[in-house]
């Protein structure tokens, strides 16, 4: 019996491994099954508290929503990043889970949270007054405070065209001519009737505060305009005809578009004067 020399036979295992019973092409077969895909990552949400200190109990029908803001877009309308709504809440406080792309955000940015709570009129109950620092990573905010707008469990549009309630009532006495307020984000403006007008304006949520010194009166419509102390040009355009406000339903005598920059907020107003 002959014997085959040990490296001949490995040789031959080899050989034979790599034909296929025939003889013929390699049998792809006998390769590792393909890795299956990796499952999506959960969307990354940022959790947190809000309540209030006053000891109101909240009527049904109640809604707190809480959005993402970056403070870098804050004069845009890309400013809000991300934003959920909590329908028929009732008491403090409310936990929340704000799903977010963490795409959008950046590492130098500047973002925070803006809270608010409305009635189930839609009025603007309570809301941030200052933004929530958010720091990408980190999203558990804890819990925060809201305040009461305007002292009172009530909204700043007035319910008979901007003539009734202690807010506009107060800008009547200051010598305001002309107030108009709009939502989402929350801002007013008022105009002044002395001469030259005064333009004073609270934009987002009151993070931004502007003024004219010096208006003047506009020709392609009726309004006003000027430049703040910044070289910001600013355009108050005011449309004679009734206006519901899209949150509270209170009627007002005009239609307001005011331009800061290259933003634009829409909302209703009046006259607080009785020459208009």
């Amino acid at each position: 019996m002959h014997r085959i020399p040990i490296p001949a036979l490995l040789l031959l295992c080899l050989l034979t491994a790599c034909q296929s019973p025939a003889g013929g092409a390699v049998n792809d077969s006998t390769s590792s099954p393909a890795t299956p895909p990796t499952a999506t990552a959960a969307q990354p949400v940022i959790r947190g508290k809000a309540t209030y200190l006053q000891r109101i109990k909240m009527a049904p029908g109640a809604s707190f929503t809480v959005q993402l803001i970056d403070g870098r877009l804050a004069d845009s309308p890309n400013a809000v990043l991300a934003q959920t709504t909590l329908k028929d809440v009732a008491g403090p406080p409310y936990a929340f889970e704000l799903p977010y792309d963490p795409a959008k955000l950046h590492t130098d940015g500047a973002y925070g949270l803006h809270a608010s709570l409305r009635g189930a009129d839609g009025s603007l109950l309570f809301v941030t007054d200052t933004r929530i620092p958010y720091t990408p990573g980190k999203d558990d905010v804890g819990e925060f405070v809201m305040t009461m707008v305007n002292g009172a469990a009530s909204s700043d549009a007035p319910p008979e065209g901007g003539k009734t309630s202690p807010v506009w009532d107060e800008a009547r006495k200051r010598g305001v001519a002309f107030r108009a307020v709009g939502n989402e984000p929350g801002w007013w403006v008022e105009v002044t009737e002395t001469d030259p007008p005064v333009i004073r304006a609270e934009l987002d949520y009151g993070e931004r505060k502007i003024e004219v010194a010096k208006a003047i009166g506009i020709s392609s419509t009726f309004g006003f305009g000027g430049k703040t102390a910044d070289g910001t040009d600013v355009l108050l355009r005011i449309y004679r005809e009734p206006c519901s406000d899209d949150m509270s339903g209170a009627a007002f005598d005009a239609r307001a578009e005011l331009t800061v920059g290259t933003k634009t907020y829409r909302g209703c107003g009046s006259w607080l004067d009785e020459q208009h």
